[in-house]
């Protein structure tokens, strides 16, 4: 298997499962971005096979949880230096987001409060469109693990959302983050 294989299977759930992280979307592509590169140069490293897509996707995932653990403390370092006091930027920073209408801001919200397991399902499937296999093997689950997370995710987001379908807003509100 190849790289740009690999990055066609992966990249998807991979940038919702660091999103569900609580990283920024553009963070976590740029995360997943680094976590291929360093999942690439150092695939001799990985134990078992890592031409099965099974063990590299577990494989992968702990890469890229050291990635993104490496984001959080280099963010803490510049949060220590830099301080975002300024009316400016606070205003360059609410320009550069969506606007969005309050049923989309109650629906992100309660993507938020869903159980970590279920919000990571239901970013990595919908976000990206990916496969319910391909989560599945991302997250070292059955693909069955999968699909009930995402019913339940559901399910708490129509009681949520006071029984408002939310699968209308899925693809919108996901589009927002």
């Amino acid at each position: 298997m190849d790289l740009s294989e690999l990055i066609r299977r992966y990249r998807g759930p991979l940038v919702g499962l660091i999103a569900s992280w609580g990283t920024p979307w553009a963070d976590a592509a740029e995360i997943a971005q680094d976590s291929f590169a360093e999942a690439w140069l150092h695939r001799e490293a990985c134990r078992g096979d890592w031409t099965q897509p099974d063990i590299f996707g577990a494989w992968l995932r702990g890469v890229a949880r050291n990635q993104h653990r490496n984001w959080i403390r280099a963010r803490r370092r510049r949060e220590r230096i830099v301080k975002f006091d300024s009316p400016a930027v606070e205003q360059a920073v609410a320009a550069t987001d969506p606007e969005g209408s309050d049923r989309i801001e109650r629906l992100r919200q309660a993507i938020q409060r869903l159980p970590a397991n279920q919000r990571q399902a239901v970013l990595m499937h919908y976000l990206e469109e990916t496969s319910v296999k391909d989560v599945a093997s991302l997250l070292s689950v059955s693909p069955k693990t999968v699909e009930g997370r995402l019913y339940q995710a559901r399910r708490a987001l129509f009681r949520m959302l006071g029984n408002e379908p939310p699968a209308s807003l899925i693809g919108t509100v996901l589009t927002c983050l």
